[in-house]
């Protein structure tokens, strides 16, 4: 699944009138991949705090919240930058080819983290 949007990420932003070079669409799409797990994880911590009753989000010690997820999103953006890269690439290119990927609009990828991050707070406000 990260594979197909990390390629649909690339032609998506290739498909823009602004020319970007393949350094810059690849940084952008390893962006993208590592804010979108961050974003999924973050919603899947806050429903296991949530149900397990932790006292781990009191907002009296809200800088170590914060401290790890700057350091989860170092640690996947390392972890994405070394796994989308040379091979695998090529690998995600032609299978991409394959099955004829199209790209979409850039606002539409970029909603899905947000919405994410959205739910993610509206369940650590809830109950």
């Amino acid at each position: 699944m990260f594979e197909q949007l990390f390629y649909k990420t690339i032609l998506s932003y290739k498909a823009q009138p602004k020319k970007r070079k393949h350094q810059q669409l690849m940084s952008l799409a390893t962006i993208y991949i590592s804010i979108l797990q961050l974003s999924l994880l973050l919603v899947l911590c806050v429903v296991l705090i949530k149900a397990t009753r932790s006292s781990f989000l009191r907002f009296y010690e809200i800088y170590t919240p914060i401290f790890y997820i700057v350091l989860v999103w170092i640690v996947l953006y390392l972890f994405n930058s070394l796994y989308f890269n040379g091979k695998r690439m090529l690998q995600i290119k032609n299978k991409a080819i394959k099955e004829s990927t199209k790209p979409t609009d850039v606002w539409k990828l970029w909603a899905i983290p947000i919405i994410l991050f959205l739910l993610s707070f509206i369940l650590f406000k809830a109950a």
